[in-house]
């Protein structure tokens, strides 16, 4: 008996998340977490998404809507970066580890958050919304992906990376794709890198 992908998708794809996240949970900074986050944004690009039960409401995608949430992305991530320094507050996440970055970091960096787009908005987003919808799909990715930042920057991080994570399911939900957000994301890591200031 011969499997459809729609069957095949519905094991493998939970599987394909857990595994995932399980990865990204468990790096510490090293060359390995680097490997590691490539990989999971390899799962992400290759693993199977079923399409949505209901299609996508509102609009259809357009250059306008991509623009519009790239340039909302970019100016909501350097506002954030900003706002621990107008507030008295220490930066967080890498910010704090990080003032002007080798080629290497950077290089890292770009990477990760290319990856990490690949397996939260594409794979994550993609699976939550086939499954039990947009809302769900956005809050759902943007947890996942703030809970797995904690590792490595603690608990502080949460509300930030949330807030980003939503920012980032939000541009999906609106462009109807992850390029987007990965640029927005990519964008995020350079600024907390201290390529962009």
């Amino acid at each position: 008996m011969r499997l459809s992908a729609a069957r095949t998708a519905r094991v493998t794809t939970p599987a394909a998340v857990g595994l995932g996240l399980l990865a990204l949970a468990a790096r510490v900074p090293s060359m390995w977490a680097v490997l590691i986050t490539a990989g999971v944004g390899v799962v992400g690009l290759l693993a199977p998404v079923n399409a949505p039960s209901t299609p996508r409401p509102l609009r259809p995608t357009s250059a306008a809507n991509w623009l519009t949430a790239v340039a909302l992305g970019l100016i909501a991530m350097l506002i954030a970066a900003r706002l621990p320094g107008l507030l008295g507050m220490a930066p967080h996440g890498a910010g704090r580890i990080v003032v002007r970055a080798a080629p290497a970091a950077i290089a890292a960096s770009v990477a990760a958050a290319v990856a990490e787009e690949a397996f939260f908005r594409r794979l994550v987003y993609g699976w939550l919304a086939s499954s039990w919808g947009v809302a769900v799909a956005i809050c759902g990715s943007a947890v996942a992906f703030a809970a797995i930042h904690v590792p490595v920057y603690g608990f502080a991080v949460l509300p930030i990376d949330t807030a980003a994570g939503l920012l980032l399911g939000w541009q999906r939900w609106m462009t109807g794709g992850w390029s987007a957000s990965g640029l927005t994301h990519v964008a995020a890591n350079l600024i907390a890198e201290g390529v962009i200031p």
